[in-house]
């Protein structure tokens, strides 16, 4: 069986069980070892026995188990750069990848290019905290979550990544005493009783759920957000697309003279806020 045939038949699979054809595609690539160009290279050589047995087996977690191929490799990618994730962290999507972008652009636009504080609440990996600290050094980064065990994983990522980002554990800002000029958060966000996908569930639950309507961690930062905000500041959010008024609502409660931005992700959903204080509308 050539690899190009493995592709084919693993794909087929997937199909039938009702799973990802890309996820397939990602995890026979990375087990291969080999990079993208050099497995097209390859596609039409036969591929060692030993080895489809071994991805035989990792291929039943996915499509038999349902345990993210992310799990199985024990990496995501994130900005083209290789994070460690586990059953402790939530997997990065390509929506947060976005919001990085969008603070990195709103740095640019409100600081030009001076030094500010930022916090990442609710890390998880560390994946946006450490990508901002990377893309961009002027940024004091630190970073808080309240599972030691994700904290374990964003600390070995940032290690290895070296990015100079300072971690803590903290219930949002339970544990945090200093002001910020940006706040960045990815908060839970999925309603309690929304019925997701059993590969999804395999994801911490802490991540997910944000409470009845999934919006209880947005009021819980926004709230508290004041008394650590400098006087020029932002607040990023990433959330549900079907969040954006609710969202839009909380923060002018809190926020009344703020500069409010919503904007789309990539697929043309509501997907991020910005809550800009100290700024003209």
């Amino acid at each position: 069986m050539t690899y190009e045939q493995l592709l084919k038949v693993s794909s087929t699979k997937a199909f039938e069980h009702d799973m990802e054809a890309e996820a397939v595609k990602l995890l026979l690539l990375e087990l291969s070892g080999f990079t993208p160009t050099e497995f097209y290279l390859n596609v039409k050589k036969d591929v060692p026995k030993d080895f489809i047995e071994f991805f035989n087996e990792k291929l039943a977690l996915y499509l038999i188990d349902k345990v993210p191929v992310q799990h199985i490799l024990g990496f995501s990618y994130f900005f083209g750069r290789k994070f460690k994730v586990n059953n402790n962290t939530l997997i990065p999507r390509a929506e947060t990848e976005q919001l990085v972008e969008h603070v990195l652009m709103a740095y640019d636009d409100l600081f030009e290019n001076k030094s500010v504080d930022v916090v990442d609440l609710g890390t998880g990996s560390g994946c946006i905290a450490i990508t901002l600290k990377l893309e961009e050094d002027l940024m004091n980064m630190c970073a808080y979550d309240i599972s030691i065990d994700a904290l374990e994983v964003a600390k070995e990522n940032s290690e290895i990544l070296g990015a100079n980002v300072r971690f803590g554990v903290s219930n949002w800002f339970s544990a945090i005493d200093s002001k910020f000029d940006i706040i960045v958060a990815n908060p839970p966000y999925i309603p309690k009783t929304e019925v997701v996908e059993n590969i999804v569930q395999k994801e911490p639950s802490v991540a997910l759920y944000g409470g009845e309507e999934g919006l209880d961690y947005y009021v819980e930062i926004l709230k508290n957000a004041p008394k650590f905000l400098k006087e020029k500041a932002f607040i990023a959010f990433e959330h549900g697309y079907q969040q954006r008024q609710a969202i839009y609502n909380i923060a002018k409660r809190y926020f009344p003279d703020a500069k409010i931005v919503q904007l789309e992700d990539l697929a043309g959903k509501d997907r991020f806020t910005f809550v800009y204080i100290g700024r003209e509308k």
